[in-house]
């Protein structure tokens, strides 16, 4: 799959409307986990790694 970076950069090289819906088809699908990250991409967890308990 294409990644977010050079789907824009196809997007704004083309001002395609196909390949603007394809760069927000990848960013959406990368935003709710759909896509795995690279390996060499740090993965930030944030301030404590837990997820938050909901009562």
């Amino acid at each position: 799959m294409i990644d977010e970076k050079d789907a824009w950069n196809s997007f704004v090289q083309s001002g395609s409307v196909l390949d603007y819906l394809q760069y927000k088809s990848v960013s959406y699908a990368k935003r709710n986990g759909e896509v795995k990250e690279d390996k060499d991409e740090v993965q930030d967890q944030g301030t404590g790694a837990q997820t938050a308990e909901y009562r």
